[in-house]
């Protein structure tokens, strides 16, 4: 219990279970909408995320990598959150009829959420066992790796039960809609579920993680 009492590693636990029930969800519904809107085969659907692979080992290597332990972890973590919130914010204009949808739509919102996850990872993951006794240091690492996997459990079976509501409200009122309109409806009513996640993840992790470069301040004045 007094690992998760500490400020600074509440707030990174927090952010990365919301980052990952946002980014579950849009995992997910990025696999619906190529694969059964756009047409795409399970193998070119996998290949269109791995944009979203490469930009992660960007953020996290050339941005993360060269900037954590040289700034406060907030000033990569907050900026990460709100990067991934913008990437999922461009898919929730997508409609069933979207032209150009690769260039215009997904390759934009893979980047800006690769680079996104790439800041967040590397600073939370330092801040779950930083000033750890030794004799914790298992159990925070622990509570970091079981943040990620509750995130992504939350994040699976939320958005996809928010999807399911908007799509059966959509075909139930619009009258004669097609199924892929009304199943495009609710990806972008759960994204937009997951931009909020995000941004209030942002809002409220940002502060209890900057207590910890201010609490870090007022010790180097002593």
């Amino acid at each position: 219990m007094p690992v998760l009492l500490h400020r600074a590693r509440a707030g990174a636990l927090l952010a990365i279970t919301l980052m990952f029930v946002a980014m579950f969800g849009f995992y997910l519904f990025m696999s619906y909408y190529t694969q059964t809107v756009l047409g795409y085969s399970p193998v070119q659907a996998g290949l269109v995320l791995i944009v979203n692979a490469l930009a992660a080992l960007l953020g996290s290597t050339l941005i993360a990598g060269k900037l954590h332990g040289r700034v406060a972890p907030a000033l990569l973590i907050v900026p990460g959150l709100v990067a991934a919130a913008a990437g999922v914010l461009v898919l929730t204009g997508l409609t069933a009829r979207s032209a150009d949808v690769l260039p215009l739509y997904l390759t934009p919102a893979l980047i800006l959420t690769g680079l996104g996850i790439g800041c967040v990872l590397p600073p939370t993951a330092g801040l779950a066992t930083a000033d750890v006794p030794l004799r914790d240091i298992g159990a925070a690492s622990a509570a970091y790796n079981a943040s990620q996997q509750l995130g992504a459990a939350l994040g699976t079976a939320l958005l996809n039960t928010v999807a399911a509501s908007a799509t059966a409200s959509y075909a139930a009122g619009a009258g004669r809609t097609s199924p892929a309109e009304a199943s495009v409806h609710g990806y972008t009513t759960a994204l937009t579920v997951a931009f909020g996640i995000l941004l209030a993840a942002a809002c409220v992790a940002g502060p209890l993680i900057a207590s910890r470069a201010a609490q870090g301040n007022r010790e180097n004045r002593r």
